[in-house]
Order: structure tokens, then C-alpha cells, then sequence
């Protein structure tokens, strides 16, 4: 019995419920935290001692964000604590000096940038080691803010503010991003920032101001209202926010309630008789 209740509870722990907060930088000052069911505002400060510039995205792997700047000019990825908000130095250089804005993390906790124009795709590791690149199929107009990797995937916008957002198979490093399917998710207005939590797509529109859910089948779910006047590129989840199991189907649910208050009985008894 007690096997049972064992094989119960690793199943249940088995099945992860993705949440809807994410990390963005309005502005490209104010580093936020945001709820893209609701739109509303988590999290709201600066970076402390940071370079100047116009920060663009930032991407969260425990508590080091790796973030943007459009000014800097060296295609540099710099660091900040996301406790103390205090500025880390630079982390790595991207080795794109031009067309650097979107960064985002995988589940693996591996940094991505979708650069714009003709430039490629680019996958590090937090040391800046360069894992992989791959070209994209058509040129983006100017740069890619949207953009998001899982499993393999990516899902991105085709240049500022530009959609639809197309899906794209990751092959091996070196070649052609190829189309699954083009365009994946079509947009409600403008189409800035992409972030998928293993579950669900939010979607950027900084023209109106709203976040845009949608499934991972790339169907409409809800939308939010972000903040009055904020502007915001390319937003991630944390990739320890980022789900790696499946969300349990219903059936599924219903099967494990089942197993667990069939066991409370049997429970009950060894109780009394101890």
C-alpha cells in the first residue's frame, strides 16, 4: 500500500501548472515584473549602477537577469541581481554589434537572441559560449523585439513591431531555421514581445497597450490591459518559471482524485490499528 501512495504522490508531483509572470523592461529604464493574465504590474525598479543607454529585454535564470541595451554598440549581454536590483557588469559579448535587442531563455536555461535584418539566430550558454547559430529563412525588417525558444521551437515576430509571429524548427546548428508553420499566431493589433511558458504564448501590443494570451496551439485565450503609456520589447518568464512536464489532462486529474481518496480508508485503518 504504502508503494501506492508513493506512486500517487510522484504522479501528482509529476504534472507542473505554469503561472503567468513574466519579466520585461518598460521604457527601456523601469525592469518589471508583470501578470500577463491580468496585464497587471508586479514587480516595478531600475537597475542600480547600470550603464547608460535604453535597456531593451532581459531574460531571468535564478536570480541573475542578462539584459539588452540598443545603445551600447558592442553587442554586449549585461547582468543585474534580481534581489538587490544592483548592476552585475557586462556578462558576454553577443558578437552582433547591430541588430541586438530581444534576449530570452529556454528551459535548459540556455540565452537566445533573434537578431533582425539578416542576421541569425544565436543560441548561449550563460558564459557567453556560442552553442549555435541558424539563419532564418526570410530577413526581418529592422529588429526582431518578439521572440521566444522551448523544446526546440522558436516562435517570433518578423521585425519591430512586424507580425504575424511565425514557428520555426530548430535543426542543427549551422543550417536554415525551417517554417512549421508561417504565420503561427496572428496578432490582435501590434506584435512586440512573445513569452511561453511551456503552457501558454503572451503577446505584445504596445500600440494599445495589451497582452494577448493565447494556447500553445496558438489559439486565443484572453487579453489584459497593460499599463497607460508603457512600452515594452521583447518580455520572458524566468526559466524557473518555465514548465517542463505536460499540463495533466482532465481525465488525468480525475484519475489521480480517484487513486487518492481510495487510499484514505486504508490509511484511516493502519492509523487506528497503530
Amino acid at each position: 500500500m504504502l508503494k501506492k501512495v508513493s506512486l500517487a504522490l510522484l504522479l501528482f508531483s509529476s504534472f507542473a501548472f505554469a503561472d503567468s509572470f513574466f519579466w520585461a523592461i518598460n521604457q527601456f529604464t523601469n525592469v518589471q515584473q508583470l501578470d500577463g493574465d491580468t496585464g497587471a504590474v508586479v514587480q516595478n525598479w531600475t537597475i542600480s549602477g547600470g550603464p547608460s543607454g535604453r535597456y531593451a529585454s532581459i531574460a531571468v535564470i535564478g536570480n541573475t537577469g542578462y539584459f539588452t541595451d540598443l545603445d551600447n554598440g558592442t553587442g554586449a549581454v549585461y547582468k543585474v541581481d534580481m534581489t538587490t536590483h544592483a548592476y552585475g557588469g557586462v556578462a558576454f559579448l553577443s558578437g552582433d554589434t547591430t541588430w541586438i535587442n530581444g534576449i530570452t531563455v529556454d528551459e535548459q536555461g540556455h540565452l537566445w537572441m533573434a537578431y533582425g535584418g539578416t542576421e541569425q539566430l544565436r543560441e548561449f550558454d550563460t558564459a557567453g559560449n556560442l552553442l549555435g547559430k541558424w539563419t532564418f529563412p526570410d530577413a526581418a525588417a529592422a529588429f526582431r523585439d518578439g521572440s521566444t525558444v522551448n523544446n526546440g521551437i522558436l516562435v517570433a515576430n518578423r521585425g519591430d513591431q512586424i507580425g504575424p509571429y511565425d514557428e520555426y524548427k530548430i535543426g542543427a546548428p549551422n543550417t536554415t531555421l525551417t517554417y512549421i508553420a508561417h504565420p503561427f499566431i496572428t496578432a490582435l493589433g501590434g506584435n512586440n514581445g512573445v513569452a511561453f511558458n511551456g503552457a501558454n504564448y503572451y503577446v505584445s501590443n504596445e500600440q494599445t497597450h495589451i497582452v494577448t494570451k493565447y494556447d500553445a496551439s496558438g489559439a486565443f485565450v484572453s487579453q489584459g490591459n497593460l499599463p497607460a503609456g508603457s512600452r515594452y520589447e521583447n518580455w520572458t518568464f524566468a526559466q524557473q518559471d518555465i514548465i517542463n512536464a505536460p499540463v495533466p489532462e482532465p481525465s488525468a486529474i480525475i484519475l489521480l482524485g480517484t487513486i487518492a481518496l481510495g487510499l484514505v480508508p486504508v490509511l484511516r485503518k493502519r492509523t487506528v490499528r497503530s
